[in-house]
């Protein structure tokens, strides 16, 4: 069975300053391995190694970080992890490497940390196997090379910016495109299909329950709050 925990709990914020970039940063273990799912942003440093460390880990402990997409948010704290082997599908590094992110106008790369990690960034494609039940899911849209990571056993789907949270989830309304916006609307119609629990990018992690709603999880059963999930089409609204 996958152990996973949220390090740090993404929250959908943004400013007449832009975007704050606070991501979720989740930890998985499986198999005896230490496994994160994006490193956060640049503020989330000291915060995040609190986070393991009550977790008995430190940036040692960790042996693979898989990077959803090379956005700042997502990808900067990935240098601490020394020990570990940074996996990022190869359409994101190409994407990055090749400058398409600036002709496409996206703003979010740090080109700098991500040539100072160039030689450490490993390319993964759809559909491998991190471990046995854990799979890479090619999700792009939101970037070319934007992944999610899934342990089918559970039917978990860590989905990152493809979904970045339940309130844009329900309403159809998809994330910030500079790849594809027909691609992003597509992978909300893959996450209904196969997710059972959904960790998003920018929000708490929610589940389907049987009545069609999607409800927030603190740890897997307890419920804090729901959304109506009816036809996407359709409006929704929040049940305090």
């Amino acid at each position: 069975m996958l152990d996973y925990s949220i390090l740090l709990t993404g929250i959908p914020v943004t400013s007449e300053r832009g975007s704050l970039g606070w991501c979720t940063v989740a930890y998985l273990h499986l198999l005896g391995r230490h496994i994160l799912f994006d490193t956060g942003s640049y503020g989330d440093r000291s915060l995040l190694l609190k986070k393991l460390e009550k977790l008995n880990l430190c940036p040692e402990s960790i042996d693979t970080v898989v990077v959803s997409h090379l956005h700042f948010d997502h990808f900067v704290n990935a240098e601490i992890f020394c020990n570990a082997t940074i996996l990022v599908h190869k359409k994101e590094i190409e994407y990055v490497l090749s400058g398409d992110y600036i002709r496409v106008g996206d703003p979010y790369v740090p080109i700098g940390v991500v040539r100072y990690l160039e030689n450490r960034l490993t390319p993964i494609e759809d559909g491998e196997s991190i471990l046995p039940g854990l799979e890479v899911m090619l999700m792009a849209g939101h970037t070319p090379g934007t992944i999610g990571l899934y342990f089918k056993p559970e039917k978990i789907l860590f989905t990152s910016d493809s979904v970045k949270n339940a309130w844009e989830f329900v309403r159809n309304e998809p994330p910030p495109a500079f790849y594809s916006k027909d691609a992003a609307l597509q992978n909300y119609a893959r996450v209904r299909e196969k997710a059972r629990i959904v960790v998003p990018g920018h929000d708490r992690h929610f589940h389907f329950d049987s009545n069609g709603q999607i409800q927030y999880l603190d740890f897997y059963n307890a419920t804090i709050r729901s959304f109506v999930y009816p036809n996407p089409d359709e409006v929704t609204h929040i049940i305090c």
